[in-house]
């Protein structure tokens, strides 16, 4: 019976494509507090965290991602265009500590992409 089965298998024809992965390009956000990326900037403004929102430049949402405020820098993987993200701080309950920092960018495949974005001390509430 097992071999009936492997016949079967091998005369369908079965054709195998071959495509290509997609092109993507990262994105890192890299991040300083009023200038600094000493630790001690994150609890002197009780920071615990960065929220980035990635839009496409219709608008819309893409992807959003964060990491813990010492890190100074998160990356994410994005199809090649043109974003604007929206990044805050938050405290340790996930509650915006800032006002909103923007950047306009455009990502390119196989690249690291660089969003240097500051936290100005009254950017903070």
């Amino acid at each position: 019976m097992a071999i009936i089965g492997l016949a079967a298998v091998t005369t369908t024809g079965c054709v195998f494509e071959a495509r290509e992965a997609p092109v993507h390009g990262t994105l890192l956000v890299d991040w300083t507090i009023a200038g600094s990326k000493h630790p001690g900037a994150c609890l002197d403004f009780a920071a615990d965290s960065i929220d980035v929102i990635v839009r496409a430049d219709d608008g819309w949402p893409v992807t959003e991602f964060g990491d813990y405020c010492e890190s100074f820098a998160a990356s994410v993987e994005l199809s090649p265009g043109t974003y604007r993200l929206e990044a805050v701080m938050l405290d340790a309950e996930g509650v915006a500590l800032t006002t909103a920092v923007t950047d306009r960018l455009r990502v390119y495949g196989w690249q690291t992409n660089v969003s240097a974005v500051d936290f100005p001390a009254d950017s903070f509430f």
